[in-house]
């Protein structure tokens, strides 16, 4: 081997880029072509196969493995061999085929035999095969190429390329990244491709579409809200219109209110009214309706029925009063002027109930009907020179004569019962009755409909013998026993019913159901009254009980050696009538009874208001009371 020859290529593994670089010197070169260092290596190593299997020819075993490696050299070198022949059995056995060639060669006996691989031939030279420490230490100057080895098999192998990836790498490349750096920004020594540029151009267009549309749909919103705000100015504006009118309505109204109420207290006071009476008329009329009576005095009565009165009302202890009798007459009278307004006609049979709110009068007769009069159209009676306080309905002026067969025709008719009606309440603008058709109506006085009906033998679940039972304890007491719906008064959707089989039923006017029942009572309700706390209910069991309509439970019991007919009551007494003459006054505070002695037979109806007792009896005659 010549001693001049330069050294061969050296070879040294780079730990910042993880390349390998050839480094050559020679006299006309700097440097070696890669290829060609490849290229003798691959023959080099030929040669070293084409020794071995010369060396150990006797044995067919070692010349099939060097034959394999012999391929495996030509695969080792070959830059189009596919990856995964180093995966297979093959790389295995001939890499342990080179452990047991390396082992002879450290033996004597092979030493002559396998010097020549650590030789390389390289242009016709032999050249000495570097040790690796001197490979190692050897320095590698720069190179000028711009793809290093990595880079190419990289782009030969790129499945092996992306394998070799850590992921711990990418992970800690991740963290490393702050979370406030915006995507688009760019590091200064990597500039962006073509590519970049218009895939982030894209994406801000994109942003870009976005915000208009949100522009859009917040201008739409914004046109929506201002319509909304001219349709409410609108509005306003059309109510304050409104406001101002009824405002000047209300102004009227007040106006009249306060005359009115001065009309009143001149009445009340004995003033006179212009044009209705002169002042001897008004002396001569009521002088002692100006006098203070006594608690419990009967101060006037009427006399005019030929038989029993069976119901009454008024409005006011010095305004009108409406009676019913078994004589088939309704009758209507003045109690400022005492004196007998006159009859009112067009029912075929007796009224039985009857209830007067202000001018309105409602009545229920046994031809199953229910009629409205409006008593406002009452023509002003003719001055009066009677100066008893007790006097007569006969005709005596022309203020009494009949207007189409009565003083005042009937507004409306209500029809829809079988049967006699027995029991009636109104309020402004709906009214409830009672009748022995079993069945209660509720009715709509502006469209004058029935609105809703309720059947007590449904919800008594009781079969036909509700009245049976009772119909001989009845017949006792007269047109009682005519009566299977004996009471009811209702409030708002609150209706109470007091029914021949003793019981009082709540109802529901909203559902049509009788939501609780309250039994106690022995015989058929007569009469019942409630308010807010208590219910207070009559029978013909000589019974008054007074009911707590919280619990359901009776409060207190109330007896009496007659049957009750009739009862009114307030915060501070109850007063009741029954088949006696006398009326019974029940203190609720000092719970002392006191009687209103009068009539001279049982007192069949009662109505208390502002501490007045209209009372009406068997005796045919009606009587009003100081309480």
């Amino acid at each position: 081997m010549p001693t001049d020859s330069k050294p061969p290529p050296i070879l040294r593994k780079r730990s910042e880029r993880s390349t390998i670089t050839v480094n050559t010197s020679n006299d006309t070169n700097t440097s070696m072509n890669y290829t060609a260092v490849v290229a003798a290596a691959k023959d080099k190593a030929n040669s070293v196969v084409h020794s071995a299997r010369a060396w150990l020819t006797p044995s067919t075993e070692w010349t099939s493995s060097l034959t394999q490696l012999e391929s495996l050299s030509t695969v080792m070198f070959s830059p189009l061999a596919a990856h995964p022949v180093y995966r297979s059995e093959s790389m295995v056995k001939a890499l342990q085929l080179m452990q047991q060639q390396q082992q002879r060669q450290q033996t004597p006996s092979s030493t002559n035999a396998l010097a020549a691989p650590r030789d390389l031939v390289l242009h016709g030279k032999m050249y000495a095969w570097p040790s690796s420490a001197v490979l190692l230490q050897a320095d590698i100057p720069e190179t000028n190429n711009p793809v290093s080895l990595f880079q190419g098999f990289a782009s030969a192998y790129p499945s092996l390329a992306k394998t070799s990836r850590s992921p711990k790498k990418t992970r800690a490349k991740k963290k490393k990244q702050p979370t406030d750096a915006k995507p688009n920004r760019q590091s200064k020594d990597m500039p962006r491709s073509l590519t970049q540029i218009i895939s982030e151009r894209e994406k801000r267009v994109r942003d870009c579409d976005k915000i208009s549309m949100q522009k859009s749909s917040t201008a739409n919103e914004i046109d929506q809200i201002n319509l909304q705000i001219n349709e409410l100015l609108s509005k306003r504006q059309i109510l304050e219109q409104k406001w101002e009118k009824l405002e000047e309505k209300d102004i009227q109204l007040q106006l009249i209110i306060d005359d009115l109420n001065d009309a009143i207290m001149d009445i009340e006071e004995g003033g006179s009214i212009s044009g209705r009476a002169s002042k001897s008329d008004r002396g001569n009329e009521s002088d002692s309706d100006d006098e203070e009576v006594e608690s419990g005095t009967c101060f006037k009565t009427l006399e005019g029925h030929t038989d029993d009165v069976v119901c009454l009302d008024f409005n006011h202890p010095k305004g009108m009063l409406v009676s019913s009798s078994m004589d088939g007459t309704v009758k209507a009278w003045d109690l400022y002027r005492n004196r007998c307004l006159g009859n009112l006609e067009g029912h075929a049979g007796v009224v039985r109930c009857l209830h007067l709110n202000e001018a309105r009068l409602l009545t229920g007769a046994d031809d199953h009907t229910i009629k409205q009069w409006d008593l406002s159209l009452i023509p002003p009676p003719q001055p009066s020179f009677s100066g008893s306080s007790v006097f007569s309905s006969t005709p005596s002026s022309p203020s009494l004569t009949a207007i189409d067969g009565g003083i005042v025709n009937e507004t409306f008719t209500l029809e829809g019962h079988q049967g006699e009606i027995t029991a009636l309440h109104a309020n402004q603008s709906s009214a409830v009755s009672g009748s022995n058709d079993k069945t209660i109506r509720q009715w709509d006085l502006e469209t004058q409909q029935c609105v809703l009906t309720l059947d007590v033998m449904w919800a008594s679940k009781n079969g036909g013998g509700i009245v049976d039972s009772w119909l001989d304890t009845a017949m006792n007491y007269g047109y009682a026993a005519y009566d299977f719906v004996g009471a009811l008064q209702f409030w708002d959707f609150a209706l109470a019913s007091g029914t021949s089989d003793g019981k009082i039923r709540m109802w529901d006017l909203r559902t049509g159901q009788a939501h609780r029942t309250l039994p106690g009572h022995s015989a058929p309700i007569t009469c019942l009254q409630f308010d807010q706390v208590h219910l207070v209910s009559g029978s013909l069991d000589k019974t008054i009980r007074i009911w707590d309509l919280r619990t359901g439970s009776v409060f207190d019991t109330l007896t009496y050696t007659t049957a009750v007919s009739s009862l009114q009551f307030n915060a501070s007494k109850i007063i009741s009538s029954g088949t006696s003459n006398i009326i019974d006054v029940y203190n609720r505070t000092s719970f002392q009874h006191s009687a209103l002695v009068g009539h001279k037979q049982h007192v069949n109806s009662i109505r208390f208001r502002n501490d007045v007792l209209a009372s009406g009896g068997s005796d045919n005659i009606i009587k009003l009371w100081s309480i």
